[in-house]
């Protein structure tokens, strides 16, 4: 008895988070709407200087100086390394060749500025590179699709698929809320996300459908609710190992691979909320029985009779 009513209020509360999930992904729809990405130098084009400043003065302290001296658009972000800064400069920003803007911020904050490299992106290549990065994602989605197709059921494969694009969704909108620059790094997290959260729901859906072909109960709700205990320890472990890991990137990685270590934090995240919330509980709306795999199983016994 005991064991049915935790069954049951696991039910209750994955259509409870299913809701949640919509509401949330509405909203972060309604962010990218408004506000849009904030796009970086790699897709608007521009110049980025890595310099290196010795000093003991903080972002803050450093970035008043230039805004004090009339030079409010410089805004100098730190790198990964001790006295390592970086310089981002979009195209409607002209202050010369690279040696120049070093010796305007010499004169500006009155400490050492050494250049150590300088990367000019054009617009043309900017926008090569936009493209470039959306059709690596629409590639991936596709891949993935067709393999759903073929390992699962069409109502699994279409929780999986939701799963996928809510958890894609969210860390959007997260970063168009936070206007976090939008770059390669960026789009590699998005798609480390995407594999990851994948990974997460077939997990589930290969023991549910084991499960379902073994008939150990009529009930999908329970079926849904056995696979996802069965591996709960496995998804914890490896979330939580795994967000560890990108926390430490996210807070000593520095400026330059902020981006992707917050993308991946927040997909990592969601998706293992995702993984029990929408995709186990998707195909249960969409009239997934212990009768989808019957054909199946009987073109099995079949052949292993011939």
């Amino acid at each position: 008895m005991l064991n049915r009513l935790c069954m049951l209020s696991l039910t209750r509360w994955r259509y409870i988070g299913l809701g949640i999930s919509s509401l949330v992904t509405l909203l972060a729809l309604g962010v990218l709407l408004s506000q849009g990405l904030h796009l970086g130098l790699d897709f608007t084009g521009g110049l980025l200087l890595e310099l290196n400043i010795t000093t003991l003065q903080s972002p803050a302290e450093l970035n008043q100086l230039l805004a004090n001296a009339g030079a409010s658009g410089l805004q100098l972000l730190p790198g990964g390394g001790a006295g390592e800064w970086l310089l981002k400069l979009p195209p409607s920003v002209q202050l010369g060749s690279p040696q120049e803007v070093v010796d305007q911020l010499h004169q500006l904050l009155q400490l050492p500025v050494e250049l150590i490299r300088a990367n000019q992106v054009g617009p043309q290549v900017g926008s090569e590179l936009f493209e470039q990065g959306l059709l690596a994602l629409l590639v991936a989605s596709v891949a993935i699709s067709v393999y759903l197709g073929m390992r699962f059921e069409w109502r699994q494969a279409v929780g999986v698929l939701l799963s996928v694009a809510h958890d894609a969704v969210l860390a959007l909108g997260l970063l168009a809320w936070m206007q976090i620059e939008f770059d390669l790094n960026v789009i590699a997290g998005l798609m480390a996300v995407i594999g990851y959260s994948l990974n997460d729901s077939i997990v589930i859906s290969d023991r549910l459908r084991d499960l379902l072909q073994a008939r150990v109960t009529t009930d999908i709700h329970s079926c849904s609710d056995r696979a996802i205990k069965a591996t709960f320890s496995r998804t914890m472990i490896t979330s939580g190992t795994t967000l560890f890991t990108v926390g430490a990137l996210l807070l000593f990685g520095g400026e330059a691979l902020y981006g992707f270590a917050f993308t991946l934090f927040a997909g990592v995240l969601v998706g293992t909320v995702s993984s029990i919330t929408i995709a186990s509980t998707v195909q249960e709306l969409l009239g997934l029985s212990t009768a989808a795999y019957d054909k199946k199983q009987i073109e099995t016994e079949v052949w292993d009779g011939v």
